[in-house]
């Protein structure tokens, strides 16, 4: 699976409207937001708010089998929904502009540490190895 993410600030004082949208689309317009996920194949997004003293920040994860494709369909798409989504968040993040995104990489991923279950196989895999004489503690 592919990932990405990026940041936008948000519109000053918009912070109360950028978590009511964010209801809106888990809540009446799940099925719209559900059918546009399968449609480009997203498996996971995610959506941070971060307050920093510079203003709030927009904080979006997005994964699946080619994320990228998701913002190609946010800039250009006529779909009901993303035209929808595209305006709100034009309004909400202040300097978005959807015919700016590059396609290229929005971000760089910089550390991908391992998973818990990475981890404990790891110790297992270690223990026993270690119970066989194979390794020194």
């Amino acid at each position: 699976m592919a990932s990405l993410a990026f940041a936008f600030p948000l519109t000053p004082g918009k912070a109360k409207e950028w978590r009511s949208w964010g209801r809106g689309i888990v809540g009446r317009r799940r099925r719209e937001y559900d059918a546009f996920r399968r449609r480009v194949g997203l498996t996971a997004q995610r959506v941070y708010l971060q307050h920093t003293p510079q203003g709030d920040l927009a904080i979006f994860y997005l994964e699946g089998k080619d994320p990228h494709r998701a913002l190609q369909e946010l800039a250009v798409s006529q779909d009901p929904f993303v035209v929808w989504f595209r305006q709100q968040a034009q309004d909400l993040l202040e300097g978005l502009d959807w015919a700016q995104i590059s396609l290229g990489s929005p971000s760089q991923l910089v550390f991908d540490g391992p998973s818990v279950e990475e981890d404990q196989a790891r110790d297992r895999a270690l223990y026993m190895m270690e119970r066989l004489g194979e390794t020194s503690p």
